[in-house]
């Protein structure tokens, strides 16, 4: 059994959702994990091609090189904003596979 506390928009916008869809509540939810899914392994698919372009640039496998950041082995390089930017979307990328395996 499942329950949902929603507020009166939201809940107004499901009830309008379900008639579209002959009150099957299992496929409107089986279609939102779907699509989360398909969001999930596009962006996933971004972040590698991202990967791609800093592999080459900086001759490092992105595994590799979020070690060392995460290690400090780039201190003197902390102001290059491709690290900052390289890292936080290794980080994206473990949460989305994370988040995706859970799903699947």
């Amino acid at each position: 059994m499942l329950t949902l506390e929603l507020d009166k928009q939201t809940e107004s916008r499901f009830n309008k959702l379900l008639k579209l869809n002959s009150n099957n509540f299992a496929l409107i939810i089986n279609s939102m994990v779907d699509y989360r899914i398909n969001e999930l392994k596009k962006g996933i698919r971004n972040i590698e091609l991202d990967f791609l372009a800093y592999e080459r640039k900086y001759k490092i496998k992105t595994s590799d090189f979020y070690a060392k950041y995460e290690n400090g082995k780039f201190a003197e390089e902390s102001h290059n904003n491709d690290f900052m930017i390289w890292s936080g979307e290794y980080e994206s990328y473990i949460e989305f596979k994370n988040e995706l395996n859970q799903l699947l």
